[in-house]
């Protein structure tokens, strides 16, 4: 089985400022990793290296044993991400949103239970613009859970949702780990993930 995570040598640098220089991080099957620091210790950015929404100056990132850069196509295949701002589509009913992953994740039994997952109710067939944060970050982590995956990359997840829809997500997360799959999130501190309920191992970034 292909390691979620192997990430060697990532180096990112604003000007005469590096945020981190000749980082190693891996996720193993079935764990929990979590970046810990306060804001300006480069955990979103390096979570952005990872999942190639920013650029490393260096470094090799392989996501279910594909190469970022030489496979991407196929990392990207194996990757779901949620950053810590959650944006939606204009236009689109959260169903429709949900309705769309299913066919990009080829995964279209699996929207009904992603339907369940997000718990939005009536809300579902209203425009997603409209939800607040705690709704739009609940439909997004939903549409992450359609079709198979190595690796999870999830920024702040749980921050805005309320204890319900955390639970809701933490049962996909268990459900994720136990077909083999590994966890990487972010969160300021140790005690934000207090109750979650997930055993996770903390890189803390300063």
């Amino acid at each position: 089985m292909s390691v979620p995570l192997r990430a060697t040598g990532l180096c990112k640098r604003y000007g005469a400022r590096a945020l981190f220089e000749e980082l190693g991080l891996g996720v193993a099957a079935g764990e929990v990793a979590a970046l810990l620091g306060p804001n300006g210790t480069g955990k979103s950015t390096l979570l952005g290296c990872i999942t190639g929404a920013v650029i490393a100056d260096a470094g090799r990132v392989e996501i279910g044993g594909h190469d970022l850069e030489t496979a991407p196509i196929a990392a990207r295949a194996a990757l779901r991400a949620l950053p810590q701002e959650v944006e939606v589509p204009e236009g689109l009913t959260g169903r429709e949103l949900l309705e769309f992953h299913a066919g990009v994740f080829a995964d279209p039994s699996g929207q009904a239970a992603a339907i369940e997952l997000a718990d939005l109710g009536p809300a579902i067939d209203a425009l997603a613009t409209t939800y607040s944060v705690g709704m739009r970050k609940r439909l997004m982590f939903a549409a992450l859970t359609l079709g198979p995956a190595a690796l999870y990359v999830l920024d702040e997840p749980f921050a805005g949702v309320d204890r319900e829809g955390r639970g809701r997500m933490v049962e996909a997360l268990v459900r994720a780990l136990a077909r083999g799959a590994g966890v990487l999130l972010s969160a300021h501190d140790a005690e934000d993930l207090q109750g979650v309920g997930l055993v996770v191992r903390g890189i803390r970034l300063r």
